[in-house]
C-alpha cells in the first residue's frame, strides 16, 4: 500500500496541532501500519519536506507549503446538513480542513443560553467526521489567535457567520498570514440550528 506524499504531510500538520506528531500517531491517523509508511517518512525527510526531532516529525517550510490548509470556524452544536454542506465545500478547497468550535462561554455570550453540548465533545464529534482532519476547540474572546495557530491557506466562512471577508484578510494580514477569504453558499440557508432548536 502507497500513501500519497500530500496524505503523510496533512497527518503530520493535523497531528501535530493536537499535540506530538510521532511515527505511530500519523500511522494510526492515516489508518496504516508504521512500516507502510516508512518509506514515505525517509523520502519526505531526503526532500526537506519532513524533520524529526527524536520521535517527534513537524513539517519544514516547504513541506508546509506543498499542501493546502483550509480554517472553518463555528459554534456546531447540533450537526445538520448545513454544516455537512459546509465542512464538505470547505474540504474541496484544499488539503487539510481544520474546524475550531466556539467555546461554551462564547455561545453563552453570543446565544444568551447554555450550549447544547460541551465545546469537547463538540470537538470530539467534527473529529469524527471524515472529511475533518483536526478540530480545535476556539481560543477564548479572540478568534485571531487560533487563526495564528493554525495558519491555513484558506479562511472559509459560512454563509450566515457574521464576519466579512475583507476583515478577516486584513486581521490576518496584520498578524503576518496571507490567507485566501472565501464564503461559502448553503443549499438549505434557512436551515439553522437556532430554528432547530426552536421546534424542540
Amino acid at each position: 500500500m502507497t500513501v500519497d506524499d500530500r496524505h503523510v504531510l496533512g497527518a503530520v500538520f493535523a497531528v501535530a496541532l493536537k499535540g506530538s506528531a510521532t511515527q505511530a500517531a500519523v500511522a494510526r491517523r492515516l489508518g496504516v501500519d508504521d512500516e507502510h509508511i516508512r518509506k514515505a517518512f525517509k523520502r519526505l525527510k531526503d526532500e526537506g519536506r519532513l524533520v524529526a526531532s527524536g520521535r517527534i516529525l513537524s513539517l519544514t517550510e516547504k513541506g508546509r507549503r506543498s499542501i493546502k490548509v483550509v480554517f472553518i470556524g463555528g459554534g456546531f452544536e447540533v450537526i445538520h446538513p448545513g454544516h455537512l454542506h459546509t465542512i464538505e465545500s470547505a474540504k474541496k478547497l484544499g488539503d487539510v480542513l481544520v474546524v475550531a468550535v466556539a467555546t461554551d462561554s462564547t455561545i453563552r455570550r453570543r446565544k444568551k443560553r447554555e450550549p447544547v453540548s460541551t465545546q469537547e465533545v463538540r470537538a470530539r464529534l467534527l473529529s469524527s467526521l471524515r472529511q475533518v482532519d483536526a478540530a480545535l476547540v476556539g481560543s477564548e474572546g479572540d478568534i485571531y489567535e487560533t487563526l495564528e495557530k493554525v495558519r491555513p491557506d484558506v479562511v472559509a466562512l459560512g454563509y450566515d457567520q457574521y464576519h466579512m471577508e475583507g476583515e478577516v484578510a486584513k486581521e490576518a494580514a496584520k498578524r503576518g498570514m496571507r490567507v485566501k477569504v472565501v464564503r461559502l453558499d448553503s443549499p438549505e440557508p434557512d436551515l439553522k440550528t437556532s430554528a432547530l432548536l426552536a421546534e424542540y
